[in-house]
């Protein structure tokens, strides 16, 4: 009888050992095999159900972790760490009551407890309360003052606030204490795009992917750094391997379609922009990205629908305004392009193109005055942002769209953008 006993316990050490060290080879589905196989051997041994519940949370299939979070804190209803874990996986789950009382349950048992705050500050992260998010991360780094991830999340939830010169503190901080972290490279690299610092960012960029060649993050990031510095083919290369990576990345194709519409190849900017949508139907700059093209290619009326599209998920989308006043200019619905650009720099009155837009449809209007006071407007506060203009050709009225206009001299002078 001890003999069978004993055999049980090696062969369940042995499914345990390579469980875990296929889950550090990130080879889920078989660590699981393992975890399972384990637990038939001594389904009553707490932890097994621990490491499982990670496996499964890593892999993105919350509802299984919850089920052994369940099981066992059906075992140790008294395990501060089971609670933490649950939370986070309710969290990831979008089951944001449910977490919160595993997080404060977490605490009671155990108030000196980081880890928990840390989870409950990406909790709160997720539901866009970011001062929460920021309060529970000072806790946390309050009691373990080396605590790196607490320090990037604070940056990523300063970032989520516009304040980028104290994300990149957190972030420089966090990189301090674990200098092997490859997202807080990726989240600082943000911020320095934020800032416009497009440089900075890519030598985080580089060092993130360095460290972690198959986070698919930081080379979609590193594309947007690529693109502010014009260097298309370079983002486009970043962005198909961020989809090789990952291909869901709804993002990586949006920013890929962008690329495509300023290299004027609407027909793959309409594909990808179609797969972003596909992938997220909620995405508004998908729809407008995707407007653009169809507005390249002439197609106005499927052009005005992804425009309307857009607007509904996102009613103060300026550009989407902006680029749907520029297709009722192309089919001569004059009013109607005036009304759209009035709600463009209604959304973004900083908006350079949006004034000189209006300033062009007043031209066509022959309404000098009001086109020399927008014109004026677009001038001042695009004087130090001349690419605003070049972002892409089509973004501002072509003079080709105002014949038989014979405007003032001065007019006509600003009527040429830069």
């Amino acid at each position: 009888m001890n003999n069978g006993l004993t055999d049980r316990d090696k062969l369940f050490s042995k499914h345990s050992r390579r469980g875990d060290q296929r889950l550090f080879a990130k080879k889920y589905d078989e660590a699981i095999e393992d975890y399972n196989k384990a637990i038939e051997l001594k389904p009553d041994y707490a932890p097994i159900y621990s490491i499982r519940g990670y496996a499964y949370r890593i892999k993105g299939d919350f509802k299984s972790a919850i089920k052994d979070y369940n099981k066992l804190i059906e075992l140790k209803p008294n395990l501060a760490d089971a609670y933490c874990d649950r939370g986070i996986a309710y969290s990831k789950n979008g089951e944001f009551e449910r977490a919160i009382q595993d997080f404060n349950k977490a605490i009671e048992l155990k108030p000196n407890f980081a880890d928990v705050y840390n989870g409950r500050g990406l909790m709160y992260l997720q539901m866009n309360q970011v001062d929460l998010a920021i309060k529970d991360y000072n806790t946390a780094i309050q009691l373990r003052p080396d605590f790196a991830k607490a320090y990037n999340n604070r940056g990523i939830a300063y970032r989520e606030k516009g304040e980028f010169d104290q994300t990149i503190d957190d972030t420089t901080k966090a990189i301090e204490l674990s200098p092997n972290f490859s997202y807080t490279y990726s989240n600082r690299g943000n911020a320095y795009m934020q800032k416009g610092l497009a440089n900075l960012a890519i030598k985080d960029y580089n060092k993130a992917i360095q460290l972690n060649p198959e986070l698919a993050e930081a080379y979609c990031n590193r594309g947007v750094a690529y693109e502010n510095r014009g260097e298309l083919e370079r983002a486009i290369e970043d962005y198909n391997q961020a989809i090789a990576l990952q291909p869901d990345y709804t993002e990586a194709y949006n920013n890929r379609g962008v690329i495509y519409n300023k290299k004027d190849e609407a027909d793959l900017a309409i594909k990808d922009f179609s797969k972003a949508i596909e992938l997220k139907p909620g995405f508004a700059y998908a729809y407008g990205g995707r407007g653009y093209a169809y507005y390249a290619k002439g197609e106005f009326e499927r052009a005005i629908v992804d425009y309307n599209k857009a607007i509904e998920l996102n009613p103060n989308f300026a550009e989407a305004y902006n680029n749907r006043g520029l297709v009722y200019l192309a089919e001569g619905e004059l009013e109607l392009a005036i009304e759209n650009l009035d709600k463009a720099i209604e959304s973004n009155p900083n908006y350079a193109v949006a004034y000189y837009n209006r300033g062009a449809v007043w031209s066509k209007l022959q309404q000098w005055e009001n086109a020399r006071l927008d014109l004026t407007v677009a001038k001042i506060i695009g004087k130090d942002n001349i690419r605003s203009f070049q972002h892409i050709s089509r973004n501002i009225a072509n003079l080709e769209q105002l014949p038989d206009v014979n405007p003032p001299e001065d007019i006509a002078a600003m009527l040429t953008p830069p």
